[in-house]
């Protein structure tokens, strides 16, 4: 794909998003993705709540293990 090619692909797919050029290529600029990361305290998070619950991991486990 040359220069002239890809510009074109990019026209495109504004036009298919309802945008202008320029606005489709700053929107390209400011993608922004979530990060899954677990840490520490979510693990303790999850912990306590299943204590809440009355239930622990192996509850959670033998539950799934019967689907």
């Amino acid at each position: 794909m040359n220069k002239k090619e890809y510009i074109e692909s990019q026209k495109e797919c504004a036009k298919l998003l309802g945008l202008s050029y320029s606005d489709y290529n700053k929107s390209l600029k400011n993608i922004k993705c979530h990060k899954f990361t677990k840490s520490a305290s979510d693990e303790k998070k999850v912990k306590k709540f299943l204590a809440k619950l009355g239930i622990t991991e192996k509850d959670l486990k033998k539950g799934c293990d019967n689907i």
